[in-house]
């Protein structure tokens, strides 16, 4: 007999001794049974089960126990019998089914006390971590800790403690926190880091993020909030300028508000404050030089002294109102300028600052070369929104109002007869504010000069220029300005109020009913004129009981009046 036929004989008789033995201890899979540790390994412990028969489990089905204790040969525990012999011929065995029942029941109630378990993480699963605590659960991604963990090796294998946040013993399924833990860990030792932060202390930190609004300090297990405008006097636009993730800084706590547990810092705090001494080393009219620290559409900033700086509106940039609106254009950063301090707000801690009063102003020589009523000659440079705008010297421009065309045609009209490049005559009517109005229709005298004596109710002659249904256009006087009568004041009685009783040329007098020498405007009324003559000749000749008729009355007194005269 060979040696191949002696083996297989020998493995034929020990697989009949082994059923025998399996079919006499009366083991049976799916069942829970006592068994004996008889060797224990790095990774696993191996667990006689009798019938010389031995099985191999991992470890770490011993991680979570409640009643912990080191593992030793000749301890006997229960176990759960998988299967006698796998595919391997190795016999299955689970220390962690076995105690299944028991750690469910445990589990239970630890999640319905809200006490803590306690595991180790195992491996990684789809959307998170496997965790053994007895029996195996699942820790969602989010749940790992307090900020994403990109590496969790270091997690591994450690036991740990973790929050139960949810069970279902139906689909055996337990999900677990860490970050529940962690979070609460922090709750408290921020709350004992809370309650040692004094207002006015000094202590030492390190920062902790970084953001647009300034920086969050870790104050030793407390966040605290580090705003912009407290790191620096000095202007800055973002907190990375002057800072960094984890640099040490040392900080004064400028508020504590107890019922929302926040504490405010501050590292300017610790410095002396640069605008003490503004009091003492400035003055308004002072010339200083300064550097740009920010440009901005309404001006820019310049710093004249270390944390102090002020603010050059862009109309104080340039005489030239045509670079002023674009102070980018003239000035950038970090650029070197002399500037003059116009005003010093001490209480709210603002300079205001100009650079073109280090220049000679071009509008004051101007307008002392051409005062107020000159009659210039210039060019036509642009029109826009009704308004004609002319050069007059270097930079300085002049503006005509469509209105200031022409006294008597409609401003819209008027200046559709003029275009860019056209050389006028034009006078000078106003020189204020760094601003010059011309007029074009002022060149030949100002027809309500004719007025200056006139006052409301007073009585007029007119000229009539035009008739219409409107009623009639009438001039007062041969120079004076021109206005409408309208229909309705044409007489007192309706039947005479009719344009067509007038021609172009003829005269009448009317009475001013308002007239605004500010604005140029007045308005007249022939029917208020014959109001009060009559009135005027009832009160005079009339009585009420005489039965005279008011034609009698009115002829009475136009007699009289020739008598007189």
């Amino acid at each position: 007999m060979n040696q191949e036929s002696v083996e297989n004989n020998q493995m034929t008789e020990f697989d009949s001794i082994l059923a025998e033995s399996i079919k006499n201890s009366k083991l049976k899979e799916g069942t829970i049974i006592k068994g004996t540790i008889s060797e224990i390994e790095d990774d696993a412990v191996i667990v006689d089960i009798g019938a010389k028969i031995e099985g191999r489990i991992s470890k770490r089905e011993f991680a979570f126990r409640k009643d912990q204790k080191e593992l030793e040969v000749g301890d006997e525990i229960d176990v759960y019998l998988d299967k006698i012999e796998n595919h391997n011929g190795d016999c299955v065995l689970s220390r962690s089914k076995a105690k299944s029942k028991e750690i469910w029941a445990e589990i239970e109630r630890s999640f319905e006390a809200e006490e803590l378990v306690e595991g180790v993480i195992t491996g990684k699963v789809k959307g998170g971590l496997s965790v053994e605590i007895g029996v195996t659960a699942f820790l969602p991604g989010s749940q790992i800790d307090t900020r994403v963990q990109r590496d969790v090796s270091h997690l591994l294998d450690i036991p740990q403690k973790f929050k139960i946040l949810k069970m279902d013993a139906k689909r055996n399924n337990i999900v677990v926190s860490r970050r529940a833990v962690l979070e609460e860990m922090h709750k408290e030792v921020r709350q004992e880091r809370f309650s040692q932060l004094k207002l006015g202390d000094e202590v030492e930190g390190k920062i902790k993020a970084l953001t647009d609004y300034g920086a969050f300090v870790d104050l030793g297990g407390y966040d605290s909030l580090l705003h912009s405008s407290d790191i620096t006097y000095k202007r800055i636009g973002h907190p990375s300028e002057v800072l960094k993730i984890d640099q040490q800084v040392r900080v004064k706590i400028i508020k504590v508000d107890p019922e929302k547990n926040r504490v405010s810092v501050g590292m300017k705090q610790l410095e002396s404050d640069p605008w003490l001494l503004v009091r003492e080393k400035f003055n308004v009219d002072d010339k200083v030089k300064g550097v740009v620290t920010n440009v901005a559409e309404y001006g820019i900033f310049i710093e004249i002294e270390n944390g102090v700086e002020g603010l050059c509106h862009k109309d104080m940039l340039t005489w030239s109102q045509k670079q002023n609106s674009k102070p980018g254009n003239l000035y950038a950063r970090s650029q070197s300028v002399d500037c003059q301090i116009l005003e010093i707000d001490h209480e709210k801690r603002r300079l205001s600052l100009g650079i073109k009063q280090l220049t000679p102003n071009p509008w004051q020589k101007y307008n002392e070369a051409n005062p107020i009523g000159s009659i210039i000659e210039t060019n036509i440079s642009s029109i826009k929104d009704g308004i004609i705008f002319c050069n007059l010297e270097g930079e300085i421009d002049g503006a005509i109002f469509s209105k200031d065309l022409s006294w008597d045609a409609d401003p819209k009209e008027e200046i559709k007869k003029y275009k860019v490049g056209d050389n006028i005559k034009a006078k000078i009517i106003t020189n204020e504010n760094d601003k010059v109005s011309l007029s074009i229709r002022e060149i030949d005298g100002n027809p309500f000069d004719e007025l200056k004596d006139k006052h409301k109710g007073d009585i007029v002659t007119c000229n009539v220029v035009e008739t219409g249904d409107f009623g009639l256009k009438v001039r007062v006087g041969e120079k004076g300005p021109v206005s409408i009568i309208k229909r309705n004041e044409l007489a007192l009685r309706k039947s005479d109020a009719r344009p067509e009783r007038w021609a172009k040329n003829d005269k009448l007098d009317a009475t001013i009913t308002n007239i605004d020498q500010a604005s140029y405007k007045i308005s007249l009324s022939v029917r208020m004129m014959e109001e009060t003559t009559e009135r005027e000749a009832m009160e005079k000749y009339g009585s009420k009981d005489s039965g005279a008729s008011l034609g009698a009355i009115l002829g009475k007194a136009l007699g009289r009046d020739k008598k007189e005269d």
